[in-house]
């Protein structure tokens, strides 16, 4: 991914759903270019996934989703114009290790200093609330909403702060922050809250107004959005 980068449109998307200049060099966007890959992918996994050297996403947005100590375990690949299409590419890593979007080592740096942790869903809600959560707090996306054993380890080895959920404001996102009763196996299925606190995360739900998700609320009118919706959440 290193030999690849960005075109000016795609900065400039990128640009306009929040993401920092500073922070799409950081986390290390590009736009995936099959011919610049050197040599074939080590994991054959890769090329039955995504064609050869990721011929079937090529032209797409590539954002590197790294573990806490900073190496890449995975790739999500995202249209930036037309029609919305993902598509997500795993390392084997990513079965033992917490994989986030927007992990970077400045990132984990505030997590050892001391400051809070807000969780939310995808790449682009993590892009808006950093505009807005105090600058010593860290922003990490688990790219669904699902806070897995490993992302709970971590944060109960490594953050020292408040762990904050700001899971998106649908049904989805809320049964998965609080758990919910599973209507065929009538079992109760953990919620990111419930799976936290048992390993002694201190953590809160992240109540606000305005949109499904803080992206959504980037969208309809940037940081006044924003500081409007989470005025009464963020310090």
């Amino acid at each position: 991914m290193g030999a690849m980068g960005l075109t000016e449109d795609a900065e400039g998307y990128l640009l306009g759903r929040g993401m920092r200049e500073s922070r799409i060099a950081e986390i290390g966007v590009v736009v995936w270019n099959p011919l610049r890959v050197a040599g074939n992918p080590p994991d054959q996994e890769f090329n039955k996934t995504l064609g050869h050297r990721g011929a079937f996403v090529s032209g797409t947005l590539a954002f590197p989703l790294r573990a806490p100590h900073g190496d890449m375990v995975g790739v999500e690949f995202r249209a930036w114009s037309g029609e919305k299409r993902m598509r997500q590419y795993v390392m084997p890593e990513a079965a033992w290790t917490p994989m986030f979007a927007g992990m970077t080592l400045s990132v984990m740096q505030r997590i050892w200093d001391g400051g809070d942790v807000w969780v939310v869903e995808g790449i682009f809600d993590a892009a808006a609330l950093e505009h807005v959560v105090p600058p010593t707090d860290a922003v990490l996306a688990t790219l669904r909403a699902r806070v897995s054993k490993a992302h709970a380890d971590f944060l109960s080895r490594c953050c020292a702060g408040m762990v904050h959920m700001v899971y998106d404001q649908d049904e989805t996102g809320r049964n998965m922050t609080f758990g919910y009763v599973d209507a065929t196996t009538k079992k109760r299925v953990w919620g990111a809250l419930d799976t936290l606190r048992r390993v002694g995360v201190r953590c809160r739900d992240v109540p606000y107004t305005g949109g499904k998700d803080p992206g959504e609320i980037w969208d309809a009118g940037g940081i006044p959005s924003l500081r409007n919706a989470f005025d009464r959440s963020i310090p």
